[in-house]
């Protein structure tokens, strides 16, 4: 690698750095607190001393946390923001993703949230990948919800079923997978494939162009952990002897759900020499997402 190689490689790591930053800024307010999905119902016990106390069940609502894991699996879904053909056996890119996630600020499940109830959300990627013989390509990426501590560590494979033609379009079949960390109340995991199509044009000699399109079917998994609608009381409950159940529970947890989000994608990416921008558009029934690449190729 020589010394314009390096000082590029430096350059996408300071670009990287940079985006990253403003998170800290807005640290919280996408963070989760999935015990605000639920209902407090006041219950009257006994306590120790034999006096009436006030306690609380849980009345968690299902369907607000499906609705909340179908907005957010969309927003740590893969990025496409590459055309169908692959890098080539000796090829490597790094980039840096932007993308604006538009949502629905009226929807009841963000009050899951610590802030106000976004009309979009930005996350911030970092993007690498390797050529492999074949037409395969290996991804990794590393996904991060600014204005929270979430990301999302991803791997892909893509394997281009035909390039390089002159007269043909690529295609290319992609799958791949990432986890959410960083929540300390959701588990959250999504999967999935998508193909695309994709034709490079040059534009007066300088730039290469190439549209793209395609399809993705994205599969988000999510749970929560343990949640307590009343955090500040410690009290545990005992089991009422008459009816041989607990006399109130404010712990809880939502059960594992399993959806099938339809996507479809358009974008077209400007290599100019070692430097290469793409812009992307994905849309889907709940979450449009809207997307930006700066990448370099070694």
């Amino acid at each position: 690698m020589n010394r314009q190689e390096i000082g590029r490689l430096l350059a996408g790591a300071a670009l990287v750095s940079a985006a990253v930053a403003p998170s800290a800024a807005l640290a919280g307010d996408n963070d989760l607190e999935l015990r605000r999905l639920a209902d407090r119902q006041e219950v009257q016990v006994l306590d120790e001393k034999g006096a009436l106390a006030t306690r609380f069940n849980a009345l968690p609502d299902p369907e607000a946390f499906k609705s909340l894991s179908k907005d957010l699996g969309v927003v740590f879904g893969p990025r496409f923001l590459a055309p169908a053909e692959t890098l080539g056996e000796a090829g490597f890119d790094m980039g840096l993703d932007l993308s604006i996630n538009t949502l629905d600020a009226s929807a009841a499940h963000w009050r899951a949230l610590n802030g106000d109830p976004p009309s979009n959300m930005i996350t911030g990627q970092l993007h690498v990948r390797k050529g492999l013989p074949f037409s395969l390509e290996l991804g990794g990426t590393l996904t991060h919800l600014f204005g929270s501590e979430m990301f999302a560590p991803g791997v892909e494979m893509k394997f281009s079923l035909n390039e390089g033609f002159f007269y043909l379009p690529d295609i290319a079949v992609r799958g791949g997978v990432n986890v959410v960390v960083g929540s300390s109340d959701l588990n959250m995991a999504t999967t999935g494939f998508d193909i695309s199509v994709s034709k490079s044009f040059g534009l007066v000699g300088v730039v290469n162009f190439t549209p793209y399109l395609g399809y993705n079917q994205l599969i988000v998994v999510s749970s929560s952990r343990l949640l307590d609608v009343a955090p500040e009381d410690p009290t545990q409950p005992t089991i009422n002897e008459e009816t041989n159940l607990l006399d109130f529970q404010p712990e809880f947890v939502f059960d594992t759900e399993v959806q099938t989000i339809n996507r479809f994608f358009i974008g077209s990416r400007f290599i100019f020499g070692v430097l290469n921008l793409t812009f992307e558009g994905a849309f889907a029934d709940n979450v449009q997402t809207y997307s930006g690449r700066l990448g370099f190729d070694f």
